[in-house]
């Protein structure tokens, strides 16, 4: 299931884009210490329908201790890079770091999703690139079942500053969810207006 968001500030500047007009995918997991995972969710990748797109698979580590790297490349990710810093929490070097190497490999469009899902499906990636792919959105972010105590940060902080700040965007079930699915052109707009930093705020 996928939660769309396609603000009116981008669909005003630009354009929306047709399926057609986007010839490569990149799909980005940042990584640490995901060896028991990692090949399941490039597995998961190889075997999604994305629309005939030719697909790139990149994974960041974050200085795993583990074998992450190693079986990553055996998994068959189409690149394997570090996070140029050694900072935690660092997800969001991470990210910028992904962003710039799917540029580099010309990508049109980026999903971001967690390495460390244990019940990642190929149908379930369908679906949230679906929307972006096919119906022309920005951005489309994923959400799933949680138990009632989970997501504190979400519930008590995220939501409540949204629908103070941004009315339009209480309808979204998790913001902060790690699944999330955007064109590069959104993802560059998004860097160069929120003059971002090296934390969760990209």
């Amino acid at each position: 299931i996928v939660s769309l968001m396609a603000s009116s500030e981008f669909t005003k500047q630009y354009h929306l884009q047709p399926m057609h007009s986007f010839e490569k995918l990149a799909v980005i997991f940042c990584a640490k210490n995901c060896e028991k995972t990692i090949t399941d969710s490039v597995r998961c990748v190889k075997d999604a329908q994305f629309f005939n797109m030719q697909t790139v698979t990149i994974i960041v580590d974050g200085f795993s201790t583990d074998n992450t790297v190693k079986v990553a490349k055996e998994a068959g990710a189409t690149s394997v890079i570090h996070q140029p810093e050694k900072k935690f929490p660092g997800k969001g070097i991470a990210m910028i770091a992904d962003l710039a190497e799917a540029a580099k490999l010309g990508a049109d469009v980026a999903m971001f999703l967690d390495a460390d899902i244990r019940n990642l499906t190929s149908e379930w990636l369908t679906k949230l690139a679906e929307p972006v792919l096919h119906h022309g959105y920005d951005m489309a972010r994923g959400y799933y079942d949680r138990r009632p105590r989970d997501a504190a940060v979400t519930k008590l902080v995220a939501k409540p500053m949204i629908s103070v700040f941004f009315p339009e965007l209480v309808q979204m079930e998790q913001p902060l969810s790690g699944e999330v699915c955007g064109t590069m052109r959104a993802w560059s707009s998004l860097l160069e207006r929120g003059k971002h930093n090296d934390s969760n705020n990209v």
